[in-house]
């Protein structure tokens, strides 16, 4: 840091990184000053033995401390298993879910969950929270690592007498009808210029069979209030590591489901809406999976300093309900017709056709009748350090947020940067899962209760790797990054809405895309070229590489339909 000093909580610095910088690594401060000192740990450990075989193993590949390689497979802790003759690696994966992860791969089996990106099942053995990876290299995840898109349908349980306009000849009219809600998602984690994939994702799209397949009891089952459908999907943007996306994807759903069960299983009706039930059970999930994730980064030996965004859609009925922590993003759009006043809400915004040339391409492709309209709106709030109430919370904590400037430096758009604004000069976000050493809870004596979650005013010694200014007291007070998600809600179906789709992504994709582009561009994949949700989410993914993203890129895009349903059956 140059020319900065700590003065009233703030710190203004601002950095500016050339070209060849957008591609290169950011390793935040803190976990460079401990690789550095670990390093100097091994080093000291090893000097004069150089028969000794260092502890450190990546990608399969024992190094020696003379520089040789020996190619040796890495299999998953397995005390339980006989003999080498019994070992079955998908015996391996110790996660509560493993039971479905053999349906995982059939897109056509709304009943099955299927985990992407660091956590594909396909790709990697085991548990995050087996023993073989406890040192922090081992769970890399190759840039060659071949991950492959998802696609999915879900729903059709809930039901709806829909009003649909109908052209007869040169007639038009409407008609009535019974129809159920369904979707049609996909799904695309891609590496990208890094060296590893840290990005992870879950999809479910039958979570109301996948919580009574688990001896749970879901909202469909409650006494007061009981819903007809249930689907999940979720993004984890990690950093530091690939820990943290990887504990999440794992667990995060398991929570999800056990605070669902908590609370269905109990006198629900004084929660009066469906609104209501999912606030609390995405609160308490989120809250449960940060407390129990930066618990295990110290236990057993190991150090990890890991944290991931989030963003999880729980649909239940007609009712999305999206929890955010981060910088992920969501974004929906719809097709609506003439009778419907979408732009008296200032949240919508149109997306005007590019040309009059444009507009009667759509007309004629059939992705749009005459007088219909598609609108816009971001669902989702960033949460950067700079965000006025973040800042707020970071000052008062006796934190200081740097800024820099990152130039992409890409041919088809070269003039693009991104202001980055990094907590303590540090992480590029103000809310995380992880990250324990900007939290007060796992930097206090141990006595702490830190069950219940109750906001600690009492001060805490920051970490020793801290890049501190100057004058600053070492000290805080409160979460420097909370684990609190924002929560917000959209209906789907409303009257007059024709057509309506979500685009869940992490900033590797919002880095080289604004929100009117990727909307354009999911609506001519979806609408014009009438490709797949699965095949709409890897072009998404694809674009932003080409685009110049320095970051892990995940997009989750999810088409929502009526369909008819006869009910003289």
């Amino acid at each position: 840091m140059v020319g900065s000093s700590f003065g009233g909580g703030y710190l203004h610095t601002t950095r500016s990184h050339g070209d060849a910088a957008a591609s290169q690594k950011y390793i935040p401060p803190h976990k460079a000053t401990r690789l550095r000192q670990k390093k100097e740990e091994v080093a000291k450990a090893n000097t004069g033995s150089k028969s000794k075989v260092a502890t450190s193993i990546i990608n399969d590949t024992i190094v020696h401390d003379d520089g040789g390689t020996s190619e040796t497979k890495v299999k998953p802790h397995r005390d339980s298993v006989e003999s080498e003759s019994s070992y079955n690696p998908l015996c391996a994966t110790s996660s509560l879910l493993s039971g479905q992860l053999e349906d995982a791969s059939d897109e056509t089996s709304p009943s099955s969950v299927r985990r992407g990106g660091c956590a594909d099942p396909n790709v990697i053995l085991g548990s995050i929270t087996d023993d073989i990876f406890i040192p922090p290299e081992a769970s890399i995840l190759d840039k060659k690592a071949q991950l492959q898109p998802y696609g999915g349908i879900g729903g059709g349980f809930f039901t709806y007498m829909r009003c649909a306009q109908v052209e007869d000849g040169n007639d038009t009219g409407s008609r009535t009808f019974l129809s159920g809600l369904k979707w049609e998602v996909g799904a695309s984690s891609e590496c990208g210029v890094k060296d590893s994939n840290e990005d992870s994702y879950v999809v479910i799209n039958n979570l109301d069979d996948m919580i009574s397949s688990n001896g749970l009891t879901s909202f469909a089952e409650q006494d007061v209030g009981q819903t007809k459908q249930q689907g999940l999907f979720a993004i984890f943007d990690g950093h530091a590591g690939n820990q943290a996306a990887r504990f999440s994807a794992e667990k995060f759903p398991v929570m999800l489901m056990e605070e669902q069960s908590a609370l269905a299983s109990r006198d629900s009706a004084i929660l009066s809406s469906i609104e209501d039930m999912t606030l609390e059970v995405l609160s308490n999930a989120f809250d449960r999976l940060d407390r129990e994730f930066c618990s295990l980064c110290t236990r057993d030996g190991r150090e990890w300093d890991s944290g991931s965004t989030a963003l999880a859609a729980l649909v239940v009925d007609d009712v999305v309900t999206l929890a955010n922590l981060g910088d992920c993003r969501g974004v929906v759009c719809r097709v609506v017709s003439s009778g419907i006043a979408e732009t008296s809400n200032t949240e919508w915004q149109e997306l005007d056709p590019k040309d009059e040339e444009d507009m009667l391409r759509d007309r004629a492709n059939g992705a749009f009748s005459s007088g219909e309209r598609l609108y816009w709106r971001e669902v989702t709030e960033t949460h950067s350090p700079l965000l006025p109430e973040e800042e707020e919370r970071i000052k008062a904590a006796n934190g200081w947020i740097i800024l820099d400037t990152d130039r992409l430096g890409h041919k088809s758009d070269p003039a693009r940067s991104i202001q980055i604004a990094r907590t303590c000069g540090d992480l590029a976000v103000s809310r995380a899962i992880g990250d324990r050493d900007f939290k007060a809870a796992y930097n206090l004596p141990t006595q702490t209760v830190i069950e219940q979650r109750k906001e600690i005013a009492m001060s805490w010694d920051g970490p020793s790797v801290f890049i501190y200014p100057e004058g600053h007291s070492g000290r805080f007070k409160g979460d420097l990054v909370s684990s609190v998600p924002d929560v917000k809600f959209f209906k789907i179906g409303q009257e007059g809405v024709v057509d309506e789709f979500l685009i869940m992504a992490c900033d590797g994709l919002w880095d080289v895309m604004d929100a009117d582009d990727a909307v354009r561009i999911a609506k001519n994949l979806l609408f014009d070229k009438k490709l797949s949700a699965k095949d709409g989410a890897e072009r998404l993914a694809e674009l932003a590489t080409c685009r110049g993203s320095s970051d892990n890129i995940t997009v989750i895009l999810i088409r929502f339909y009526w369909e008819e349903i006869d009910d003289k059956k």
